[in-house]
């Protein structure tokens, strides 16, 4: 009986500490990102008590996509989806600024200081060019910004995620076969968004209908939930981007009453508050459990100091390219200037570019370092994010 109940004893803990973490947030402007994954470093890598083999390991895709699902659902039905559409060709330059320098600085970078092939600098850059849906959208929730620029940053980690996947997928065909069909690649970004976008489209209207017109009151966020996950697999299974359509379904939702009126449809469609206070303590429950399994999955003995030193560098680079982004957006729209900083600070890899960076070494590419470079990586990028946004937010505090 003792394991068992130690596991209840564990959940309990482990919630608390969600709680704990995030009061720490708002009242030191310190995000709680960073401390629930140093907990599970503690509890896995440093103290063993959690073991990361077996069972753990194998759950790590799912329990990543879960998160994701739950993070973009909540990051959606908190948007002004007509100043998302108005923001979109100002984000989508953003994005694809710095995620193209980041990859082009690498690719160059890697070869003049460590002797890799142009190609290998590619890959990594594509790995490591994007930020984290799991990690950006909670902590910009809590942060002092208008609503463009947490627009952008939630469009930027939304669409990386799917830029980084088929980006570097095509660079592995290439290195492994000598290939290189750009047609594909471009189409293949096009038709995932397209696809994601669509279906979207047609399950919001259908389900703003249902949840208007029966009776689920009492299991109405349940339901959808369900159909949130039914979405996802059917857009995934049409090769489209399930993260996408997750996020323009909560957000047409979330919208829909507002649609309806400048469309003149007689009705109201507004989104039951119930619902929305019920995903927030979802949203809690998850994302607390996904920094902790995080920190579980980070291996403290590929940190070593020749490893750190390129990790460094890299990171360098990376910051470069988002600083060149990050100027360009702010002389392009003044709104969002005041908040260049924390823009400028928000730049966490997460687990996607964790499992990019085993795809290589299965592919039977061998890049010297590749992973722990990846994975120190993530560790700099979300130290860098919790430190600046602790400081911008402290020092905005004060000045009120």
């Amino acid at each position: 009986m003792g394991q068992p109940l130690d596991v209840f004893f564990i959940i309990g803990a482990i919630l608390i500490l969600g709680f704990i973490t995030s009061l720490i947030f708002e009242r030191t402007k310190f995000p709680d990102v960073v401390l629930l994954m140093f907990v599970g470093m503690l509890l896995g890598p440093i103290l063993k008590v959690v073991s990361i083999e077996g069972p753990i390991s194998v759950l790590a895709p799912y329990i990543g996509t879960l998160t994701l699902i739950i993070i973009l659902f909540d990051g959606g039905l908190n948007l002004n989806l007509f100043k998302v559409l108005t923001s979109l060709a100002k984000a989508t330059g953003f994005i694809v600024l710095v995620f193209s320098l980041s990859v082009i600085f690498l690719g160059f970078s890697m070869h003049l200081f460590f002797g890799w092939t142009y190609l290998e600098g590619l890959l990594l850059g594509a790995v490591i060019g994007g930020t984290s849906c799991t990690i950006v959208i909670p902590i910009i929730s809590k942060l002092t910004l208008n609503e463009d620029s947490k627009i952008v940053l939630t469009l930027e980690c939304a669409l990386t995620d799917t830029t980084c996947i088929i980006v570097a997928l095509a660079l592995i065909q290439i290195i492994s076969t000598g290939t290189v069909n750009l047609r594909d690649t471009a189409s293949g970004l096009a038709g995932a968004f397209s696809i994601a976008a669509v279906i979207a489209a047609v399950f919001a209207v259908f389900w703003i209908g249902v949840i208007n017109k029966l009776y689920i009151k009492h299991v109405r966020y349940s339901l959808t939930l369900a159909v949130v996950f039914i979405l996802y697999w059917l857009v995934e299974l049409m090769r489209g981007n399930g993260a996408i359509a997750v996020f323009v379904f909560a957000l047409l939702l979330s919208n829909f009453n507002e649609l309806a009126k400048r469309f003149k449809v007689e009705g109201e469609f507004e989104l039951d508050t119930t619902l929305r206070a019920f995903h927030v303590e979802v949203s809690f429950f998850v994302r607390t459990f996904f920094f902790i399994f995080v920190g579980l999955m980070f291996d403290v003995r590929a940190l070593k100091s020749e490893v750190v030193i390129m990790a460094g560098i890299i990171f360098l680079i990376l910051l470069i390219a988002r600083i060149l982004g990050v100027v360009m957006l702010s002389l392009s729209d003044k709104k969002i200037s005041p908040f260049a900083k924390s823009i400028l600070s928000m730049m966490p890899r997460g687990l996607a570019a964790a499992i990019l960076a085993l795809l290589p070494l299965s592919a039977g590419i061998i890049i010297p370092y590749f992973a722990e470079i990846v994975f120190s990586i993530i560790i700099l990028t979300n130290l860098a994010t919790t430190f600046g946004v602790f400081l911008i937010e402290r020092k905005r505090s004060r000045s009120v």
